[in-house]
């Protein structure tokens, strides 16, 4: 069966847009050089277990716009539960770090890369094969939950940014295979060795 649903549009880069929460944090947000503060981040930390939408502590964080379709009847459109991910991800990301674990530009799968130094490659490419596998944003953020836990150990930054737009993509399959093929060439990109240090 074809897939006939439209991806996501691509906002435009040079229009303007309210920051992501984590984007309030970077030296061109609301707060630059501040990092967020732990009653935050232990509201955000309710979405790991909580449904998007149903924690009032979250709902001040969330900035996607409102569907009234989907608000109408009860639920929350795909964006906004990408958004109630990443935000619940971030925050355990987040939690008891000295330096802002949102990085712009660090694709995921360059920072999954950086476990090797301290896990097994086996199973760290294990669990990147699980995420990569999934078929559902809830299946996908369970996956990544685990993953992010172990960036969170050696400190590891990544773009939250780009992982929300990844986890919007991931409704659809041909976005979905997109994200995939680009976490795959980043966690396996081939790093060129110095002629002079064979």
């Amino acid at each position: 069966m074809t897939d006939t649903t439209p991806a996501p549009s691509v906002p435009d880069p040079g229009a303007k847009r309210r920051l992501w929460y984590w984007e309030d944090y970077t030296p061109h947000g609301a707060k630059p050089g501040e990092l967020p503060p732990g009653g935050d981040l232990a509201a955000l930390r309710l979405g790991l277990t909580l449904a998007a939408g149903t924690a009032p502590q979250m709902w001040r964080f969330y900035r996607t716009p409102v569907d009234d379709q989907h608000a109408g009847r009860g639920e929350v459109s795909d964006d906004q539960a990408a958004e109630h991910m990443a935000l619940a991800l971030f925050a355990m990301h987040q939690q008891s770090k000295t330096t802002l674990m949102h990085h712009s530009g660090i694709r995921f799968g360059t920072a999954v890369r950086a476990l090797h130094e301290r896990f097994s490659t086996e199973a760290v490419a294990s669990r990147m094969a699980a995420a990569a596998q999934a078929r559902s944003q809830n299946a996908v953020f369970f996956h990544l939950r685990g993953l992010l836990s172990q960036l969170s150990v050696i400190s590891q930054p990544i773009d939250y940014t780009r992982l929300l737009a990844d986890l919007k993509a991931w409704p659809w399959p041909q976005s979905r295979s997109r994200v995939i093929r680009s976490w795959g060439s980043a966690y396996h990109a081939y790093v060129k060795e110095d002629p002079a240090h064979p």
